[in-house]
């Protein structure tokens, strides 16, 4: 099967770019946190990285402004000069402005910082326009209307084609779909939030309203910083250098006893039933979830670097599958 055709016939009709999304927040350094810039994949990985994501037909690369302060924007756009032609234009880029309180910097989420933010990216990218812009986080205290409205005349320029919104609670994103009906613009037409079998029931509402608008639920962290990968083993640290312990973004929270039993259940079914890893089979169930269009994966440290990815592709769940892989995690969330 081709990871770029093979889509839902739920799919939002936005939609073409396949199951998977490259994500290149490791490019450079791990997320948007200063202190860990340089702790990422250098340019020679992240370029191995690029060129086994279009090998396997993943074709949309996901980044932001504030990825290792705009390396992995750099990284994306040397790649793209250096590679022929014949593979870079079938690539596809997204990418996320922030609003300023994420630095320190102040002012309000408007037109203003998101042209000066994006123009920036698309200087690091080397490009003129990309697929989908992000607004990387809500900005609560700026008037919704007026993010919208920046993002509405970026669309309107044709330097995006779509806009979304990462890391958006339900009502957050119900505001803005509202208000972008008031103000007869398109507004949001994907979102983009953490999400996993680590919280099955996580982002409910969010999904929720995406279906019933026909927005794409594109998520990112599927396997919640490499916990369902089952690397991470019980009564041990994580090794100094290890993503667990260089950002574990509360994950290392959850992962109590019951957890660790669920993640076991996981990978026992995995290597038993489907003869692959445990993440790959992490992967599976989110691609056989009914509400998520496509999944954001990023590379791992080592090559091949997608081969999760490539392996979770083939592997066919039922909805009894489904359901009960659900089951052990929303049990074991349920016992904490």
């Amino acid at each position: 099967r081709d990871f770029l055709t093979v889509l839902r016939v739920t799919t939002p009709p936005i939609w073409s770019y396949g199951r998977f999304v490259l994500g290149c927040g490791t490019f450079g350094g791990i997320g948007g946190s200063p202190k860990l810039v340089g702790r990422g994949l250098d340019e020679l990985s992240a370029f191995a990285a690029m060129d086994e994501a279009v090998g396997l037909g993943i074709t949309l690369f996901d980044t932001a402004e504030r990825y290792a302060g705009g390396a992995s924007e750099i990284m994306i756009g040397r790649w793209l000069v250096e590679r022929d032609s014949a593979v870079t234009d079938r690539v596809r880029l997204a990418t996320k402005v922030a609003p300023p309180y994420l630095d320190g910097s102040g002012g309000r989420f408007d037109a203003a910082i998101l042209e000066e933010r994006f123009s920036g990216s698309l200087q690091r990218l080397g490009v003129d326009t990309v697929e989908f812009l992000f607004t990387h986080e809500p900005d609560d205290a700026t008037p919704i209307e007026e993010t919208l409205e920046g993002l509405e005349a970026i669309r309107a320029s044709g330097r995006c084609r779509y806009v979304g919104a990462s890391n958006v609670d339900a009502g957050q994103l119900t505001a803005a779909l509202d208000a972008a009906e008031r103000l007869g613009i398109s507004g949001y037409q994907v979102v983009q939030n953490a999400y996993s079998l680590l919280g099955p029931q996580d982002d409910r509402a969010v999904r929720s309203i995406c279906a019933e608008r026909d927005l794409a639920f594109t998520p990112f962290s599927p396997l919640a910083g490499g916990a369902l990968t089952a690397k991470y083993e019980r009564h041990v640290t994580p090794p100094p250098d290890s993503r667990m312990a260089l950002r574990p973004d509360g994950v290392d929270e959850l992962l109590t006893p019951a957890v660790y039993d669920a993640i076991d259940r996981l990978r026992s079914e995995a290597e038993r039933r489907h003869g692959v890893e445990c993440g790959a089979l992490a992967l599976a169930w989110l691609l056989h979830h009914r509400e998520v269009t496509a999944v954001v994966t990023g590379p791992a440290r080592g090559s091949p670097h997608l081969e999760l990815a490539a392996r979770a592709f083939d592997v066919v769940l039922s909805d009894t599958d489904f359901a009960e892989i659900e089951s052990w995690f929303a049990s074991a969330a349920a016992s904490k």
